[in-house]
């Protein structure tokens, strides 16, 4: 098993000596840092396991480099202890308010370092434990209006009545989710209260309290008003992601149509990617834009389901659009008023109306995501 990567900031010699020559004693791995921005720059190259970095330095203290770490997808998981010499209360809550887990007021024993390093990395190891998680699909959309979110709702209900397990679903629209709409649900809290007090662990029974069931589905919502999106965090949503992925047996994340690093937290977690357009020009040509960018971002193409939805009228055919997104779409949902009508009643159409002929070509979408198999080119429900 490699060595666990840690990386060391302080810009004290002496420190990064007796240290980092410490934990390497003790079979890490350790890489040295003098300031923040040289941090930055050895976490670009490669995520580590852990950081542990002093409050104060030059170029980019310590504060400055947790908040930029919490507000990258790629580091806003990543366990950070931070020492100083300022151990008065008020510097360590600092250090906590912008992400920190745990904070060493210097001089400290390097057995008391040991034991909280081993402590951070224990937490760290147990949230990303996947041998039995449940299986993360996000839909996502370059445009809006192309209705993600019913096809989104739909399918957990489809995939909770055939699961032994619960199915997961997190509004990530943190500015205008209306999953809960969709369900009739009153979520008592969302992502954006979810602000754990310093140094605790959110347990599965303070999280539970962000949880609002339907059935066997179990929602959790971003935000409840666009003015309270920014208090939304990425260790939040990892943390959402994690806690349904180890109690369903599928986890669905409605997606907005943006590419914040709340959704490319989301991306990067996801087993599957369902992509869903209209068959108007704009949403096509968006659509095809955000396949490019998919594959810049080292998407792997067996990953992603291209959906192409009738939501709107006076839409090209399925032909026209192939041409313009520059491929057949795997899935093709065709318009159905019903949808709409099920939507405007809280009832998603699945149980509304289970005979509705919607409701068999909604399920060939939960069958591809069950069997996780690439349908084929052009298949039309």
């Amino acid at each position: 098993m490699a060595a666990q990567d840690i990386v060391l900031v302080d810009d004290d010699r002496v420190i990064q000596k007796m240290v980092g020559g410490f934990l390497e004693r003790r079979g890490y791995q350790v890489r040295k840092a003098s300031d923040g921005l040289e941090a930055l720059q050895l976490i670009h190259a490669s995520v580590p396991d852990m950081v542990i970095t002093d409050v104060r330095m030059p170029e980019l203290n310590g504060i400055e480099l947790t908040s930029r770490l919490r507000g990258n997808h790629r580091t806003a998981g990543v366990p950070i202890l931070m020492f100083s010499e300022m151990g008065a209360p008020p510097d360590a809550l600092a250090g906590y308010a912008v992400g920190a887990d745990d904070y060493l007021p210097k001089p400290f024993e390097l057995a008391i370092l040991e034991a909280k390093v081993q402590s951070l990395l224990r937490r760290s190891a147990g949230a990303a434990l996947r041998a039995n998680r449940g299986r993360v699909i996000l839909f996502a959309h370059a445009k809006g209006g192309v209705g993600t979110t019913c096809l989104a709702v739909n399918t957990a209900v489809l995939l909770a009545a055939r699961s032994a397990r619960p199915v997961g679903l997190l509004d990530l629209d943190v500015e205008f989710g209306d999953s809960a709409v969709y369900l009739n649900l009153h979520p008592n809290q969302t992502l954006a209260d979810l602000k754990p007090a310093p140094g605790t662990i959110v347990d599965e029974a303070l999280f539970e309290g962000f949880v609002t069931e339907s059935g066997s589905v179990r929602l959790v919502v971003g935000a409840d008003r666009p003015e309270r999106a920014e208090l939304v965090t990425l260790p939040a949503i990892q943390l959402a992601i994690d806690r349904l992925s180890a109690t369903c047996q599928y986890v669905l994340i409605d997606a907005p149509a943006s590419f914040s690093e709340r959704t490319l937290t989301a991306l990067d977690t996801s087993d599957m990617i369902c992509l869903v357009t209209s068959a108007s020009l704009p949403s096509l040509k968006a659509t095809r834009r955000c396949l490019g960018l998919f594959e810049k971002l080292g998407v792997a193409a067996g990953r992603v389901r291209l959906i192409l939805n009738y939501s709107t009228t006076h839409a090209m055919d399925t032909e026209s659009a192939a041409r313009v997104l520059g491929r057949r779409p795997d899935f093709v949902v065709q318009r159905y008023e019903s949808l709409d009508a099920a939507a405007n009643s809280g009832r998603p159409l699945v149980t509304s109306d289970p005979t509705d002929p919607l409701v068999a070509d909604l399920m060939r979408l939960a069958d591809a995501i069950v069997t996780g198999i690439p349908m084929s080119p052009g298949l039309t429900a």
